[in-house]
């Protein structure tokens, strides 16, 4: 191993395993005996969770995120669900009104329907709806996240004092690490739980049976079609075997869905079906990360103008830094990565210096 990649791993013994538990069991408190009105605090969970790999890094420090950050990713989050569920009227997401997420994105969507690139393009628009969004979320769930049992677990960051909390928050030291160590599991129970609570406030609505997590969380997630018609006009043949397309090729996402929710344009590959099955959740082995840190490289301008003209989302600064947390996990526990059919290997030495090109 590089004495790059060599570094990731040893930084991930940076926060003593007691400290790990104890975060983890403090989550689970949040989470079973916090004070919840609506789903604010479940979106400010998952924000925090997906703004540390995407800002963090596995060196146990103190992370600053600005509120912005947090805002972009609640409308992220909200945007698909502030939409009537079945045709049948957009789901409750507060004990009361709804929250003025929910009310602010469907005004934006009004004007820019199931296209959040688009939305995102008209800078003026985005900017006021980010503002709006940043000021409610000061307001709300960042002053009262860490209510517990009637007091205060302030646990993730300084309990913000006044009516606002401040631009941006502190995580304290180890916290960032542990949300990228603990992501999936974190994630999995912050989304179980938002499930259940909606399902719960919107049982006249939508009845027993229905569920929800494919709507609130699930596969429609990006325009897959549209992915594809982009890289049909750039990559001719399957991403990982090389040969040519004998039929429509399939959307990959080079870092899998399951290992993070990844939908953006530079993380997606075309691959045959069959090579696509074959990986299934299991990270690309190191030549083809090398293929994919190399076409990012070379093509990335080119691909960002295609993305901007089919509304396609993209950020490849954050697409990296995913990739990096992916690529240092799987480094650090000895996981398995694909190679081609039943071929699986550990992770060899490259992997950090082709991440930091």
């Amino acid at each position: 191993m590089d004495r790059r990649g060599e570094g990731q791993v040893l930084a991930l013994m940076s926060v003593p395993e007691s400290d790990q538990i104890r975060f983890l069991l403090n989550v689970q408190r949040l989470l079973t005996e916090g004070q919840f009105t609506a789903t604010y605090k479940f979106a400010l969970l998952m924000a925090l969770a997906d703004l540390s790999i995407e800002r963090g890094d596995n060196g146990g420090e103190p992370l600053d995120l600005p509120a912005e950050s947090i805002a972009e990713k609640f409308i992220e989050y909200y945007w698909r669900q502030a939409v009537p569920f079945l045709g049948q009227g957009v789901l409750s997401q507060n004990k009361g009104r709804q929250p003025v997420v929910i009310t602010l994105l469907a005004r934006a969507r009004d004007r820019h329907g199931d296209n959040l690139a688009s939305a995102k393009r008209d800078s003026r628009a985005w900017r006021t709806l980010v503002v709006a969004v940043t000021r409610n979320i000061r307001q709300m769930p960042l002053r009262y996240l860490q209510n517990v049992g009637g007091g205060s677990l302030p646990f993730f960051y300084d309990q913000p004092k006044g009516t606002m909390a401040p631009a941006t928050i502190r995580l304290r030291a180890g916290v960032a690490f542990c949300f990228r160590q603990f992501h999936e599991l974190i994630a999995e129970l912050v989304r179980g739980a938002w499930v259940r609570w909606v399902h719960q406030q919107n049982l006249s609505l939508i009845g027993e049976k229905q569920d929800l997590h494919a709507f609130l969380f699930g596969t429609a997630r990006s325009n897959l079609g549209t992915v594809r018609v982009t890289l049909q006009g750039i990559q001719t043949s399957c991403f990982y075997c090389r040969r040519s397309f004998g039929a429509l090729p399939v959307v990959d996402h080079f870092i899998p869905w399951v290992l993070y929710p990844l939908d953006l344009g530079h993380n997606f590959v075309l691959a045959h079906g069959e090579c696509n099955s074959q990986k299934r959740d299991l990270l690309p082995a190191e030549e083809h990360l090398a293929a994919w840190t190399d076409r990012n490289r070379r093509l990335g301008e080119e691909l960002q103008i295609a993305f901007d003209q089919k509304g396609v989302l993209h950020n490849l600064l954050s697409t990296v830094s995913i990739a990096t947390w992916a690529y240092s996990r799987a480094a650090a526990n000895g996981g398995l990565t694909w190679r081609a059919r039943n071929e699986v290997m550990t992770l060899g030495g490259r992997w950090s210096s082709l991440l930091a090109r």
